[in-house]
Parts: C-alpha cells; structure tokens; sequence
C-alpha cells in the first residue's frame, strides 16, 4: 500500500533535525519497497502502521514505540485499518550518531545484529516525547533542552534496542521465532487498533491462532510486558494524544481512550508515568 507523506521541520540545529511526519494511506495500491535517505530514530505520537523488513518479517508501531530506519535499508510501510499515523522523526549528525551507538550500546552502525529495528519504550521516554511535542509545537523550549532530550531519548531507545535483542540464550529454529513474532504482531495489532475493547486473553489468542496460555508466555518473553499492560499502555498513548486539546475534559479522554473512570484513568497514568494527568499540562520536559 502506497503512502502520503507529509513532512514539517520543526527544528534545526547542527546536532540534529526533528521534522512532524504524517502519513496517510494513498488510494494507489502499490507495494512498492522503500529505502530510507538517512538514519533516523522514530517516535510514533498517533495512529498505527506496519514497518516491513522482509516478506515475512512486520513490526506493528504505535505511540509506545521506537523505530530505526537505516540509510539505504529496504522496508515497507503498510497501514492496518487504513488509519495512517504521526510520528516525529529524529536525524542526527553522523558524527553525533557514531559517537552515540559507541558509547551506548558499543556498535558501529544502527542496522547492527546486535540491536532490534525496534523497541518498546520507557515510559520515561513517552513521557519526554509527548512533552518535548508540545514544546515543538508552541516554541517553548530552548535549542539546548531540546538537543539534550532528543540524545536522551536516542539513547534510552537504542538501550532498549540492544537488550531485547542480545543474548538472552533463546536459539530456536528460524520457522518457531518467525511463528512467534507473527503471533505477537496479530496480538499488537489488534490492540492497537481496538484499545478501547474489553479484551480476553481467550479472544486475543484466537486472532493469533494460538493458546492463550502460550499466548501470555510469548507476548511477555518478546514484547518484555504482559498483554494487559501493554492494552494499558495502548490506551494511555490514545489518552496522551487526547490530552493534547487543552479544553478537553480528562474524564472523557479517560472514557474515550477505554478506561472504565476517571479514577481508574488518573491510577493507570500514574502508575506508569509517575505524575496524575492534571500535572502534564502544566509540566515542562523532564530529564
């Protein structure tokens, strides 16, 4: 499936450029394979879609997650449910990204066997992102705040990167680990694009083809959360995107994002983000 691209600079600096992504299914069915011009950390702040780096091989991406595109890598973008996505989309120096991978995680390259083309972030780094978006937005913040939490979160992505992909011990066939990933992406997939539904684990194995006992096992062992957590995460992401309009009641972002109350919206958001949601509007980047 083809794709619209638009793209807008929101910031310039010698270290890097940031630039507002939003991409939208094109009503031109083509498949064709895409090669990107620069490495590049990518953050997802709405919306869902498929990255594609083999026939066989797809990662669904919403706002919980860190993608890397490496320079003249072939990859696909395919979108579930024809719903597109935005993302803010972060170029580095070369020289930045060198020195960064070295010292990070102690690789040469972004597209390394040692780091997944992917990863789950921290809720941390959400955190950072969704506030150093309105900072961009609204011209808020300084070049230096904003060149410091955009090396934070390069680095905590690659961090995590590289642990869900090194040595763990796990060496299984090639056909069982494919067999897995598929499951797991159905699981997300599904999540992702219905977070608002009363999910089972009964329910969502059978999207998968699978137990729901080997179901919970794969998706914690692969994704490094349970799948009710990552459902929680799902719907604060739709939550973060909501709290954006200033003038909008939080009890109904909570409803609409599928949290049963308030209350039940307010204990999730800071369980994981450490702060309640009232505070976010009002908070400036964290390191």
């Amino acid at each position: 499936m083809a794709q619209v691209l638009q793209l807008q600079t929101l910031f310039d600096s010698e270290l890097l450029a940031i630039r507002h992504a939003i991409a939208r299914p094109s009503p031109i069915q083509r498949d064709d394979v895409d090669r990107a011009t620069a490495d590049v950390l990518l953050l997802p702040i709405a919306g869902v879609f498929a990255k594609h780096d083999g026939p066989t091989h797809h990662f669904i991406a919403n706002p919980n997650h860190a993608l890397f595109f490496g320079c003249g890598k072939p990859y696909r973008i395919t979108f579930p449910d024809g719903i597109g996505d935005e993302s803010l989309v972060f170029e580095f120096s070369k020289e930045a990204l060198v020195n960064l991978l070295a010292e990070t995680v102690g690789v040469e390259e972004l597209y390394s066997p040692h780091l997944h083309s992917h990863c789950l972030l921290s809720p941390a780094t959400v955190l950072n992102r969704e506030l150093l978006w309105r900072h961009l937005t609204h011209g808020a913040a300084n070049a230096l705040a904003i060149e410091e939490i955009s090396v934070s979160m390069l680095s905590t992505s690659l961090q995590a990167a590289y642990k869900e992909c090194g040595g763990n011990g796990r060496a299984k066939h090639a056909l069982t680990m494919s067999r897995r990933r598929q499951q797991v992406e159905t699981v997300k997939e599904m999540i992702s694009l219905y977070p608002t539904q009363e999910w089972t684990l009964g329910a969502l194995a059978r999207q998968a083809n699978t137990s729901p006992y080997h179901l919970a096992r794969v998706f914690r062992e692969e994704v490094g959360v349970p799948v009710h957590r990552y459902l929680i995460r799902t719907r604060l992401g739709k939550a973060l995107e909501g709290m954006r309009a200033a003038d909008v009641d939080l009890t109904d972002i909570a409803l609409d994002a599928g949290f049963a109350s308030h209350s039940h919206f307010t204990f999730n958001f800071r369980s994981l983000f450490g702060i309640p949601p009232s505070q976010l509007r009002n908070r400036t980047i964290v390191s």
